[in-house]
């Protein structure tokens, strides 16, 4: 027989728990069969537990099915099965399926990142792969070493949405998941699942699960960058004034080599001085609470010696001013050719000033970027590539948003 791929360390195991088991015949082609049961168990959850929902296992040899418990638990013993196998639950919620990739015997849990993480490691869509698995695929794409760097690949791309760091192992670290009975009863990373599901729409996931599969990148330097390709990066706006602990957005925009797709925009945001306040990961700012001349600079992370420098004046407390903001919902979508979307901006207004329609401009950066109208209807264009819809507030116009528009 020949023997399964080892992890060697955290990413140990691989699977479901809970209630029932099932055996099969079914395998994937090659290996051997073993004289004893391949035993899987785990949690299928997306921040609430999947409970009575179908799971089933397909294996280098022997297949399995059984259904997850109350609180999304669920166990597999599969006669004469041998791994690698390719897991399936269909959630009965929103007929979704999640799925996970066994190398081992053991604890492997069902949720929205082992979907991604999968994903990631077979560049392809986990339906497809679960429905015609291939054990050699699966072998040469699924080692301890990719394993680790998809979940890093994962984790970075899901940083605006949650902070996954501290989840070591998304595959068979402990899930206790809410139920339908228990709200409260989930644990931290049942909490981690509930933060995306709550600021990941079902369209972001299928999007970000398209890049995860596609793009070559995630946004880290580049093993082998094209000596010919240019990177260009526009940080906006370029000046600025704001009170102490006020609010403002900045943005980019940057271009990218050719055929190289990233998972987000390859940008990373910092605060000069150690007291200037802070940045997020958007590029969203918050003023410190004292007056004084400060700092914001981006830097492209696939090519460090790019970068642009903002200049803040901040307001004392005593000196109270307006302070306009302008924020877009998304900074990064993608979309297929052809399709629509319907952007939206978020402003606020100067006291006693009233408009008779929100100051806002749309526009498209690159002349071949789609069509979109003055109330941010979009169309993509039927050339796949990386585009840029910018929206400027017309009362103030330094103040712009730029958003990536990924065409696949």
């Amino acid at each position: 027989m020949k023997p399964a791929l080892g992890l060697g360390f955290c990413f140990s195991a691989v699977l479901l728990a809970a209630c029932g088991g099932g055996t099969g015949t079914g395998a994937i082609s090659g290996g051997v069969t073993p004289a004893t049961g391949l035993a899987l168990s785990g949690t299928a959850a997306t921040g609430m537990a999947i409970s009575g929902a179908p799971v089933n296992a397909k294996c280098r040899t022997g297949s399995g099915t059984t259904t997850t418990a109350s609180d999304g638990a669920y166990a597999l013993i599969i006669a004469g099965g041998a791994p690698p196998c390719v897991l399936q639950v269909n959630n009965p919620a929103d007929n979704k399926k999640l799925h996970a990739i066994a190398i081992n015997a053991g604890v492997v849990n069902l949720t929205p990142l082992t979907d991604m993480l999968s994903t990631r490691l077979m560049r392809s869509d986990m339906s497809g792969v679960f429905a015609n698995p291939d054990a050699a695929a699966i072998e040469k794409a699924v080692t301890a070493s990719t394993i680790k760097q998809a979940q890093a690949d994962v984790t970075q791309a899901l940083l605006v949405y949650a902070d996954l760091s501290k989840l070591t192992d998304f595959y068979s670290t402990p899930l206790k998941a809410a139920t339908s009975a228990n709200a409260s009863a989930g644990d931290a990373q049942d909490k981690l699942l509930d933060s995306l599901k709550a600021k990941m729409s079902a369209a972001q996931q299928s999007q970000m699960l398209d890049l995860l599969a596609k793009a070559t990148a995630v946004g880290l330097p580049l093993d082998n960058p094209d000596l010919s390709f240019k990177p260009t990066l526009e940080l906006m706006p370029m000046t600025a004034t704001v009170a102490v602990n006020g609010k403002l957005s900045f943005s980019a925009a940057t271009n990218y080599p050719p055929n190289v797709r990233y998972i987000r925009q390859p940008v990373k945001w910092s605060v000069q001085e150690n007291n200037g306040g802070s940045i997020t990961l958007n590029g969203e700012y918050t003023a410190p609470d004292k007056a004084g001349v400060y700092h914001v600079m981006v830097q492209r992370e696939d090519f460090p010696a790019l970068n642009a420098t903002a200049t803040i004046t901040v307001n004392s407390a005593s000196s109270p001013v307006f302070t306009p903001y302008l924020n877009v919902e998304t900074r990064s979508i993608s979309l297929k050719a052809g399709a629509q979307y319907f952007f939206s901006a978020g402003i606020n207004y100067p006291p006693g000033m009233y408009y008779i329609r929100q100051p806002t401009t749309w526009s498209l950066v690159e002349a071949n970027a789609g069509t979109i109208d003055i109330l941010g209807a979009y169309t993509a264009p039927v050339q796949p590539g990386v585009y840029h819809v910018r929206v400027q507030r017309d009362d103030f116009p330094e103040l712009m948003v730029v958003v990536e528009v990924i065409v696949n």
